[in-house]
């Protein structure tokens, strides 16, 4: 009896301490910076230049920790109390609103040492860099586009994009919920936001590159978490819709979707019409009585 008695009381302190351990991995895994950036790297790099947001580099260094805390968290609330630096954050950046985010501190406190942790060395240096830096990006940028806007490229981004060309991983078409305007395009989804002239809204190639591979928005995100976009569909798609924003016809295309479908309607509509009017009854019921006794009066 005591035997069994001690066997059971190994069995449960080893569950017990199997069950620490897993937790201890688990709270370890969520504050992994690095892996809670992601969630950032839509809208943000940290060295590599600006994308939809500021590029990260150095904020530790202009920032105190509490001040990031309290924008990471919502922006928005910041921006509505007057701070001046959100403000003018807003401002600059064509006042996209910034996700709020649920975090906790540690998670929070991550994020902000894993950012610290690109800190360059001496702030002078640091700004002399930066400059150099994005001279240096602005040119590998323009020799990037020359590599990837052909034509084959455009043609394959439009089949991805309508659903004519499955994706790899087996997402959805972005027609599902997108629509944009061109000469020969297809008539898109109307549950999200028209990408026609996504490419310049969303500061070119970089801001839809972080858009496509890291989704900032929760529906988004929640279609690709288990079949993302590969980075050779995602460069496919950005190339098709820089050219979809070159294009000058938008308002045409939109008039001429609503004529045509007005006029789809229309033709239903007569169809329906001739069809009940052939069916109705030419005369009253009356009418047959009496043509019935005059034929045998």
């Amino acid at each position: 009896m005591k035997l069994r008695t001690n066997i059971r009381g190994k069995k449960t302190a080893t569950a017990l301490l199997v069950l620490v351990l897993m937790f201890m991995i688990s709270y370890a895994k969520g504050q992994d910076g690095e892996q809670l950036f992601q969630q950032c790297k839509a809208c943000h790099t940290i060295g590599k230049g600006k994308l939809l947001g500021p590029d990260l580099l150095d904020v530790t260094r202009r920032r105190d920790a509490g001040w990031l805390k309290e924008f990471i968290k919502s922006s928005q609330t910041m921006v509505k109390a007057g701070d001046p630096d959100a403000v003018a954050l807003f401002e600059q950046y064509n006042k996209l609103p910034m996700m709020d985010y649920n975090l906790s501190d540690p998670e929070l406190e991550a994020i902000i040492k894993y950012i610290d942790s690109f800190s360059t060395t001496d702030s002078e240096e640091g700004d002399v860099t930066e400059a150099v830096s994005d001279s240096a990006l602005e040119a590998q940028a323009a020799e990037y586009l020359a590599s990837i806007d052909t034509e084959e490229n455009r043609k394959q981004g439009q089949e991805l994009f309508e659903g004519k060309r499955k994706l790899k991983n087996g997402g959805a078409s972005c027609v599902s919920c997108h629509h944009v305007n061109t000469n020969d395009g297809i008539q898109g989804g109307l549950l999200a936001a028209d990408l026609s002239k996504s490419f310049s809204r969303n500061g070119g190639l970089n801001g839809l590159k972080g858009i496509i591979e890291f989704p900032p928005f929760p529906a988004m995100k929640n279609a690709y978490q288990n079949a993302a976009i590969t980075e050779d569909e995602s460069m496919k798609i950005q190339v098709f819709l820089m050219h979809a924003d070159k294009w000058d016809g938008h308002g045409e295309a939109a008039v001429s979707d609503l004529l045509k479908q007005g006029i789809k309607g229309m033709l239903v509509l007569l169809v329906v019409i001739a069809l009940l009017w052939f069916k109705r009854k030419k005369y009253s019921v009356n009418y047959q009585i009496i043509k019935r006794q005059r034929r045998f009066s």
